[in-house]
């Protein structure tokens, strides 16, 4: 004797055969970020250009970009480890604007705009 094979019904709110339901809303596709990226690419070799440009360089050599990279990391890195100290000092677990001010006098670039 076969299987008894009942109909589905119409109400059913599952979704099957990755079928679209009518009736359910509007199926957002969210932005999604990739996880693992390098964060070095973030700045690209043309902002690097520009920025040389700005200071008066007219040729660049091809090895500038990787090592002006790499110092950018490293300048960026000793802010926020700095801010992170000033933030912690002070009590807070938010950094401020003059958590970032103080940071950067202290490695030798003062901020113009800011209050400190």
């Amino acid at each position: 004797m076969p299987p008894k094979v009942t109909p589905k019904s119409n109400t059913m709110k599952y979704r099957q055969n990755n079928q679209k339901l009518k009736g359910q809303g509007r199926n957002i596709d969210y932005k999604k970020f990739p996880q693992h990226t390098n964060k070095s690419r973030l700045i690209s070799n043309g902002d690097i250009r520009r920025l040389a440009r700005r200071g008066g360089v007219k040729r660049i050599s091809s090895d500038v970009y990787e090592l002006s990279k790499l110092y950018m990391k490293l300048y960026i890195s000793n802010i926020l480890r700095d801010s992170m100290i000033y933030a912690n000092y002070s009590g807070r677990a938010t950094i401020l604007a003059d958590d970032i001010c103080r940071a950067a006098k202290r490695a030798g670039q003062t901020a113009i705009g800011f209050t400190h």
